[in-house]
């Protein structure tokens, strides 16, 4: 059995939240807590106070990140969230492209996937046959991207089966 990735603190997925928010609706990342600060009509003082983790009992409710993962579409806290839970999060996508579009994406995703794991497990790679902890974090990325473009697919195929 293979050990399970921990993710970051749950700290650290705000602070990744609050900076994804600035960099998608403001200028910069560190824009995103005056965003937020001003959707629930606070300070930012008083947001940065919830977000202090030496700071006890005046944290950030769950509520609000729900709210700021709706209006901003960060998918931060949900990542975290999937890793806590022994999984890994897949947005669907948004806008709707065309099946054949999807599938393309989807066949050469899966291509460079098994490509870099077939060139892990070839005779002169770091590991010989077997693919080493470098090996697999190489392919993690590319293996990540193929699960997303298959994801894309079959909630669009989804979506059409069900009319």
């Amino acid at each position: 059995m293979s050990k399970r990735l921990l993710p970051g603190s749950a700290h650290d997925a705000l602070d990744k939240m609050f900076d994804s928010i600035g960099r998608t609706h403001g200028s910069a990342a560190s824009e995103g807590i005056y965003i937020a600060a001003s959707m629930l009509d606070v300070s930012h003082w008083t947001l940065r106070a919830q977000l202090n983790p030496d700071k006890t009992g005046s944290e950030i409710s769950y509520a609000k990140v729900v709210q700021f993962t709706r209006a901003f579409g960060c998918t931060d806290a949900a990542e975290h969230l999937a890793l806590c839970a022994g999984g890994v999060f897949v947005p669907l996508p948004r806008e709707g492209d065309a099946v054949a579009a999807l599938t393309a994406d989807a066949m050469r995703e899966m291509g460079e996937a098994v490509a870099r794991i077939f060139a892990s497990t070839s005779p002169l790679s770091e590991g010989g046959a077997a693919i080493t902890a470098n090996e697999a974090r190489a392919a993690l990325p590319e293996v990540h991207e193929a699960l997303v473009a298959l994801s894309n697919l079959y909630s669009r195929l989804r979506e059409k089966a069900e009319g």
